[in-house]
């Protein structure tokens, strides 16, 4: 069933994400394709369950995550959400992550689409932003489709496998606030 406190992504279930959630996202999340693509040190169903736990918390600044599921099987095929957010600034930034399986499908824009309006909508802030490393081609493709606006290189801004990674930055603006900005 959908959760009436989550984004609406139009052909799925979406509900927020749950310790039990863990080891079905670890399936996809910790795939060497996936991985690549972030900077995330998990390893381990128990990291996913650490960072989920994080999300469970009433601190306003709590991180967000949220579960992406086929109607019918119930399957998890997709998690977004927010890190970094900040109650005080009324900001956050977005990650998502599509089941291999199902890239090229459109999935990734539906889901960030709905984040952001939502995150607009309902948390009320003023600014979304996402990162990515300079090689995640897809993940730009995606923030282009969904209004993204591209701000410049992070230099040296995460940790990737031990290495200082420049990454990307983008940002979106509610409507009201990008016509004046």
């Amino acid at each position: 069933m959908q959760d009436s406190s989550a984004p609406v992504v139009t052909g799925y279930l979406v509900s927020r994400m749950a310790l039990a959630d863990a080891e079905d996202w670890a399936t996809f999340a910790l795939r060497p394709e996936m991985l690549s693509l972030t900077s995330s040190t998990a390893a381990s169903v128990a990291d996913l369950q650490a960072m989920i736990e994080r999300t469970l918390s009433e601190d306003a600044n709590a991180p967000l995550l949220f579960a992406v599921r086929e109607p019918g099987s119930g399957r998890l095929v997709a998690t977004f959400g927010f890190h970094t957010v900040s109650a005080l600034n009324r900001t956050a930034e977005i990650t998502y992550g599509v089941r291999p399986q199902h890239w090229g499908r459109g999935l990734a824009t539906a889901i960030c689409q709905a984040g952001v309006a939502w995150g607009f909508a309902s948390q009320g802030w003023v600014r979304v932003q996402a990162t990515t490393l300079e090689a995640h081609a897809a993940s730009q493709r995606v923030l282009g489709k969904c209004e993204f606006e591209l701000e410049g290189r992070l230099r040296n801004f995460r940790i990737v496998r031990g290495e200082p990674s420049d990454y990307l930055l983008y940002s979106r603006l509610p409507p009201a606030l990008s016509s004046t900005a």
